[in-house]
């Protein structure tokens, strides 16, 4: 916006800049903090994955640590950590003291995603002039298509690492190397593949010429992943981690993975062009597109997203490659961070046409591509969190009248006593320590089962709805209540 055609505006928004942010930022958090907890009492939140936080936070705050029966779906209690590697949940159990709900998830989330503007709007602050040229990156922070997504798809610990990553960015571009290395430490207790990202400032930092710093943070990084991947979380699962499967195209083990990265780059160039590539293409694009792709010209700063785009794009699992789903969530802050250093680095004389051309990208990715209401299938984007399923035909902010017929039924059983269901019913049992996901049609001890014909097991399927519940019966239950595509019944 050139400020000789508009030096009024220009003016007001350069006075009032840092209002004008944290306007931005709050009504963000209140709009979709407010849209998450309907989404969630309109049975629209899934057990995997607001389910299982929701067990293993209150578990732990009732003194059974990090203890779950559905991140496995195993019918004994087991630990989390078999499953993840996120101590930062023990930070959330405080809360849960004071209010054990699911709803506190949400929030958090949240909020946690919202404060993540603070450092953008930080390295924006560092780097460029007041008004205008700031406010962009806080305004493409929020309307982010990716960033919509993550909120509202139930709770997932990866959204806690936005921020530190966020934070980490700016201490790289700002050479501050000790807080970078705490933003990183505190990154890693989020989720164990976040210690690949450290790997990627490492490189960042060589790129800097910090060949000290490069050194400890790429060893360290290293480190903590190789022990966290083949020590910790195999020694609380009983098995190697499950999710390598994810990258069998590239090998069977961390090393094999890596061999094929640095001596067959052929066959992963192979898999990056694999599966869905609209989807992969619209991820990237959604991330490194309202940039206007400045974040090329930052040379050292987009280093540390590359790592997790790559594995992002590199895994067999098409829901690690869409901007449906929570995986990139590592992936925003990284990005806007090296497109701010990118912009930096341009002429004023274009920084004015940029900074217009950048709102108006950021505006078509959010209507075409994003979450935000009002967008491009917004409600169908949100029915489920899951494209694949079965619409419900309902708005997202109105539960389906059919669930009224087993509500009272369900809110009578005891927190005491052990229940399994199908999805979208396991967030409303829950805060309890025998919560099952009816996996394979093993009710495991449950004294009732809940049946909903909307689980992807189904999808509105009434063919398949009735043979599971046959199924059920003839193991040992008989039928209480029923609704439409709804059964509740109840060992005999």
């Amino acid at each position: 916006m050139r400020s000789d055609r508009y030096p009024l505006l220009v003016e007001r928004l350069a006075r009032n800049e840092e209002r004008i942010a944290l306007g931005m930022v709050v009504v963000y958090a209140v709009l979709f903090g407010a849209l998450s907890l309907v989404r969630h009492w309109s049975f629209h939140s899934t057990g995997l994955d607001l389910g299982v936080f929701d067990q293993v936070v209150w578990n732990t705050s009732q003194g059974r640590f990090m203890e779950s029966t559905l991140s496995l779906d195993r019918c004994t209690p087991h630990s989390f950590f078999g499953d993840h590697f996120s101590p930062i949940l023990v930070a959330l159990v405080p809360l849960y003291w004071i209010a054990p709900h699911p709803e506190t998830l949400l929030i958090v989330q949240t909020v946690a995603l919202a404060l993540g503007a603070v450092p953008i709007y930080l390295l924006a602050r560092q780097l460029l002039p007041r008004g205008v040229e700031r406010l962009i990156w806080v305004l493409a922070y929020v309307l982010g298509a990716p960033l919509a997504f993550i909120t509202l798809y139930d709770f997932h610990e990866v959204a806690l690492a936005v921020l530190p990553l966020g934070f980490g960015m700016y201490f790289l571009v700002t050479r501050r190397t000790g807080r970078l290395i705490v933003a990183l430490l505190l990154a890693f207790t989020v989720k164990e593949e976040i210690a690949l990202i450290g790997i990627g400032f490492g490189a960042a930092l060589a790129f800097q010429r910090r060949w000290w710093s490069a050194a400890v943070v790429t060893a360290g990084s290293a480190l903590v992943f190789v022990v966290t991947m083949n020590v910790i979380i195999p020694a609380f699962a009983g098995a190697p981690y499950q999710y390598i499967g994810r990258y069998a195209s590239l090998g069977g083990s961390e090393l094999e993975i890596a061999r094929t990265l640095l001596l067959d780059p052929l066959r992963a160039v192979s898999v990056l062009f694999s599966g869905d590539v609209g989807s992969k293409l619209v991820l990237v694009l959604s991330l490194f597109a309202p940039g206007l792709l400045l974040a090329f010209r930052s040379r050292s700063a987009i280093v540390p997203s590359i790592v997790p785009l790559g594995y992002l794009l590199l895994s067999d699992y098409a829901g690690e490659h869409t901007i449906h789903n929570q995986y990139g969530a590592p992936i925003i802050p990284l990005a806007l961070g090296a497109s701010i250093v990118g912009f930096a680095k341009t002429s004023p004389r274009w920084r004015p046409r940029l900074a217009v051309a950048a709102v108006m990208v950021t505006v078509f990715f959010c209507l075409a591509f994003g979450g935000w209401p009002g967008s491009l299938n917004f409600e169908n984007a949100y029915v489920r969190g899951n494209l694949d399923r079965t619409p419900s035909g309902t708005a997202m902010i109105l539960r389906e009248p059919r669930y009224d017929a087993l509500l009272a039924q369900v809110h009578a059983i005891a927190p005491d006593v052990p229940v399994v269901s199908t999805d979208f019913w396991i967030t409303q049992v829950s805060e309890r320590r025998f919560n099952y996901h009816l996996a394979a049609l093993d009710p495991c001890d449950a004294r009732y089962v809940i049946l909903d014909y909307a689980d992807p097991s189904m999808n509105r399927d009434l063919v398949r709805f009735n043979e599971t519940r046959a199924a059920v019966i003839a193991k040992g239950f008989e039928e209480i209540a029923s609704g439409e595509g709804l059964a509740l019944l109840r060992r005999r």
